[in-house]
């Protein structure tokens, strides 16, 4: 009698083991579909951000050409104040660029996903 009870207790408890191990590998497998979304996911904000960096600075830079023409030519329809205040929208539009870039890769640095 006491062997019958000590297999139920033995199989009872393979039974327990075997579906803390089931949930262990649902869990593991979430953190890992998680994990890879926020790595896709970060990984195209800083492509966008860089390249909105990139396209404001060639902004920043017509402007300030721009601003240079009219303040070298007598026309009164465009205005050096017009341009320098786009240059400098086009200046702190780069810099929100640049500082969500650095913001996205210290986070992808601080989530450290492997995917080995």
């Amino acid at each position: 009698m006491n062997k019958i009870t000590h297999q139920l207790t033995e199989t009872e408890h393979l039974e327990r083991i075997q579906k803390i191990e089931i949930i262990t590998r649902r869990r593991r497998t979430m953190k890992r579909k998680m994990h890879r979304s926020l790595n896709q996911t970060l990984t195209k904000f800083a492509l966008y951000s860089i390249v909105t960096t990139g396209f404001l600075g060639v902004a920043a830079m017509g402007c300030w050409g721009l601003e240079i023409i009219a303040a070298n030519s007598n026309s009164t329809s465009i205005s050096q104040y017009q341009w320098q205040a786009r240059k400098n929208v086009c200046l702190g539009g780069m810099l929100v660029g640049l500082s969500g870039f650095l913001g996205s890769a210290l986070l992808g640095a601080c989530v450290g996903f492997d995917e080995n």
